[in-house]
């Protein structure tokens, strides 16, 4: 259901220690449809516990009603956060590069 997503809210988050350091809303669809297409090209495994890990970046995925499709966590250790639950990347990576220039 991600390919609804009418607007990205990405919260950046200090690498060392946790804290929030930054926001931006994506409402270009371009912009939209690169970090959906990102994740929708990893391959992820769940985890079934949860690792002791920092988090880098929140994406919430919203859609034209202004509803959250979704809330994913991206670890500074490549965990990914949604559904409930961890996942590691099994295949593909996060597109780091493209989301740290759009906070420039």
């Amino acid at each position: 259901g991600i390919e609804n997503t009418a607007e990205v809210k990405i919260i950046q988050y200090d690498k060392s220690n946790g804290t929030e350091c930054g926001a931006i809303i994506l409402t270009e669809t371009a912009n939209i449809q690169h970090i959906i297409d990102n994740l929708n090209s990893l391959e992820l495994k769940r985890k079934k516990a949860a690792p002791r890990t920092i988090i880098e970046y929140k994406l919430f995925l919203i859609n034209s009603n202004h509803e959250v499709i979704e809330m994913i966590s991206i670890s500074v250790d490549d965990w990914i956060h949604f559904d409930g639950h961890f996942h590691s990347i099994q295949s593909g990576e996060i597109d780091r590069f493209y989301i740290e220039e759009l906070f420039k």
